[in-house]
């Protein structure tokens, strides 16, 4: 004799149906994510959106040619002046050269022309702009992409001023950072060597 159930979950071979397992499977897994607590979400968001303001600071063409000098000028002027192939003066003029070009070109790059040319792209690639230069910049065949993208416009404005710098470092390297350069040497020879009647090697520097 096959006695049927009364429970609906139980199937004639005394196994539960297919709906039961599935209330049970999911029973167990929303247990589970009751137990997360809360706050580790929001402190992964809060991460996130710290590092992505980091991101957005750092590849800024002005912010990046800082981040540059700053570690070219913690190393390799010391490696000039560690340079044990040459004599000491020869060293100690390098070390000088090296830190004046370091500090014209970051110089020059920063406030001159990376900022600036960041600055301009920013203005000329503005989607709320009223004035006509506003969407200068802006390639008209992709408009609408661009601004349902705010990552994609932020990309775009960092690589076009970035390979405008570049175009115009051509320039500046010539008319501002060799004699900056040639300037801040003899500056710092002064101070730390003594004045150019008894150094005439000083005259002999050159811009890299």
């Amino acid at each position: 004799m096959n006695i049927q159930p009364i429970n609906n979950s139980v199937s004639t071979q005394g196994r539960p149906n297919n709906n039961g397992w599935n209330n049970l499977k999911n029973n167990v897994v929303q247990k589970i994510i009751d137990v997360i607590p809360a706050h580790t979400h929001k402190e992964s968001a809060k991460k996130l959106e710290k590092w992505n303001k980091i991101d957005n600071w750092v590849s800024k063409p002005a912010q990046n040619r800082g981040i540059m000098g700053a570690t070219a000028i913690l190393t390799q002027p010391f490696i000039d002046y560690n340079n044990k192939k040459v004599d000491q003066e020869t060293r100690k003029m390098a070390f000088l050269n090296r830190l004046a070009v370091i500090l014209a070109g970051t110089t020059v790059g920063m406030f001159i022309v990376r900022g600036p040319i960041h600055t301009l792209t920013e203005k000329m690639t503005n989607l709320k702009g009223n004035s006509k230069f506003s969407k200068t910049l802006l390639p008209k065949k992709y408009l609408k992409e661009i601004a349902e993208n705010e990552k994609f416009l932020r990309n775009y404005r960092v690589a076009l001023s970035t390979s405008l710098a570049v175009s115009a470092c051509a320039v500046t390297n010539f008319l501002l950072d060799a004699p900056l350069t040639i300037y801040l040497t003899n500056l710092f020879h002064d101070k730390i060597c003594g004045s150019k009647k008894n150094n005439p090697r000083k005259t002999e520097v050159k811009h890299e």
